[in-house]
């Protein structure tokens, strides 16, 4: 899903209205995003994050060493790569929510997983109902009144910012305050009202899921197939609905943005863990076991392939002048090419090293 925010305006993330280039093809890539891969793959890094807390923290325990000093050092220094990485390289960075939210998850190391599903199931709810919220606020604003606050305070999610368009065709120095702006938004506007629900959450229920060892694979065959097989149409489905109403609505604010995209809020869980039980049934099958094993090279190098994913499109679209200006097909091309720059670099470099660049600079920092 990066690839909508390198190569579009900001607000072209949550409406197709707003793309640069209104064309069929357009909008039948932005939905097919939409449905499979919106927030779905967001959802399972962090599930995944919350389940490496336990086996980071569980691994210190066992050693007899407490496990709250060395994590909290972790996430301070993810927090260093994350705000680097978002005013200098790009605005869209996660790293600086997975840092902060980061905490929650060591906080319930101990708890049994019943409880700590319930925790995460519950501040996700939280997150629906600030939305909720926010929404019934702003629809009961006369028309001029919600304009204006359109202008002031979403102008980069709800209208396309010609100021935006600029910068990022411009120079370095011009996008970097731009980036700065946004990144800003990012940390002091969505992360409070939207991200750190979502994130918290998340974790939580990764970690429970890893204890109640559906992400560690411990669960039959047959759970895993029956699972992705009800899970994934149910998630595309309530993600379907979402999309549905606002296209009944033609993508009004505040609804797309407040509203119906809860469909997709509660449905991307549904399908993320569908998609990790596919990959577990898979494994388990045998199957497509050369593949598996390139994706498992980068996945041994996931934040190193981040920041160079970052670094990549931000040459490209901010660099060479491909942004706001490629299209459907560019955009799968621009996918695809990254794809096989990543595996063939993390093949070559994991036949030399252990572990990434930036995980190995994270790890030594960490004092590990």
């Amino acid at each position: 899903m990066n690839i909508r925010l390198f190569s579009e305006p900001y607000a072209a993330y949550f409406s197709p209205l707003m793309l640069s280039t209104q064309s069929s093809l357009g909008h039948l890539w932005w939905q097919l995003q939409h449905l499979f891969a919106d927030q779905k793959f967001m959802a399972i890094f962090s599930m995944l994050f919350g389940a490496s807390t336990a086996l980071i923290c569980d691994k210190r325990i066992q050693a007899g060493q407490s496990p709250y000093g060395y994590y909290f050092k972790r996430l301070l220094i993810l927090l260093a790569f994350g705000l680097v990485h978002a005013y200098l390289i790009w605005h869209g960075d996660i790293l600086v929510y997975y840092a902060v939210c980061g905490v929650i998850p060591l906080l319930f190391v101990r708890a049994p997983a019943g409880l700590t599903l319930l925790c995460g199931l519950a501040i996700l709810a939280v997150g629906s109902i600030n939305s909720l919220t926010t929404f019934a606020a702003l629809k009961q604003l006369p028309e001029h009144i919600l304009f204006d606050v359109i202008t002031q305070h979403f102008a980069h999610t709800a209208l396309i910012d010609q100021a935006e368009l600029d910068a990022f065709s411009g120079s370095w120095f011009e996008q970097l305050t731009m980036r700065a702006q946004l990144a800003k938004e990012f940390h002091l506007s969505t992360f409070p009202a939207w991200g750190v629900f979502r994130v918290s959450g998340l974790m939580l229920i990764g970690l429970a899921l890893y204890r109640l060892g559906f992400i560690s694979g411990h669960l039959s065959r047959r759970f895993y197939g029956y699972f992705a097989l009800c899970a994934i149409p149910a998630g595309i489905a309530m993600s379907l609905a979402g999309l549905w109403f606002n296209h009944q609505q033609q993508w009004l604010f505040p609804d797309y943005f407040f509203k119906h995209v809860l469909w997709n809020y509660w449905g991307s869980v549904l399908t993320a863990c569908g998609y990790m039980a596919l990959l577990a049934y898979i494994s388990l099958r045998g199957w497509l076991s050369r593949l598996r094993g390139y994706l498992s090279l980068v996945g041994r190098m996931a934040l190193s392939n981040y920041l160079l994913q970052s670094l990549l499109c931000s040459v490209w679209f901010y660099g060479l002048g491909f942004y706001a200006n490629t299209g459907a097909v560019g955009a799968i091309l621009t996918i695809a090419t990254v794809w096989m720059i990543q595996l063939g670099l993390s093949k070559w470099w994991l036949m030399r090293y252990p572990s990434g660049p930036a995980e190995l600079l994270w790890r030594t920092l960490s004092g590990r």
